[in-house]
């Protein structure tokens, strides 16, 4: 691993565990074990190596949605794994998407164009899917920008918790999030109503 990937590596651990604004360049120096001067012939600043760190996970989890929508072989199941992946993507390496969306990240530029590049990928990416699926005549005649946009705010709102850091749970039950997918795309496919 060279200097910089280090750099990164450490930034993220120390971001992801005290947050960016009580992260100082020292801490990311320390913890990369070189000094500051080192540190900032890398980076000008701790905007910087946030900026690096977000431009690297926007891009891995695009690539990890696009490979899981290839596996799929119906509209429905590209939902699917769509869905899921994000997820566990959450799960992982959460700190990109709760860095885009956390409000106090707001003035820094690069965070708002990189909301906005991902939320026009989403948004494509699950317009293309539905599009194939009314192509293909998977689903009906829909208007899937329309639908695009409410499936992506519902996905959003079952991510909530997820980006939060707090379980998922109803009733006291904790709920997999696997599962939830399945039933919430099961309800977009088929409805509730009984035929």
């Amino acid at each position: 691993m060279d200097k910089k990937e280090l750099i990164i590596k450490k930034a993220k651990e120390l971001i992801a565990r005290f947050g960016f604004k009580k992260t100082t360049m020292e801490d990311i120096a320390r913890a990369s074990r070189m000094g500051k001067a080192t540190l900032y012939y890398y980076f000008k600043s701790k905007e910087d190596i946030l900026r690096e760190i977000i431009e690297v996970e926007g891009e891995n989890l695009r690539k990890i949605l696009e490979n899981a929508v290839k596996k799929g072989k119906t509209a429905k199941e590209k939902l699917r794994l769509y869905a899921i992946a994000r997820f566990r993507f959450l799960q992982e390496l959460g700190l990109y998407y709760s860095t885009i969306k956390d409000e106090i990240y707001a003035h820094l530029d690069f965070i708002e164009k990189e909301r906005q590049k991902f939320d026009s990928f989403d948004f494509g990416m699950l317009k293309d899917i539905l599009e194939e699926g009314v192509k293909k005549g998977e689903f009906k005649p829909i208007d899937t920008s329309y639908y695009a946009f409410l499936l992506l705010k519902g996905i959003r709102g079952l991510e909530y918790p997820v980006v939060l850091g707090q379980s998922f749970s109803f009733e006291d039950r904790k709920v997999d999030l696997e599962y939830a997918i399945n039933v919430f795309l099961d309800m977009l496919f088929y409805g509730i109503a009984t035929r």
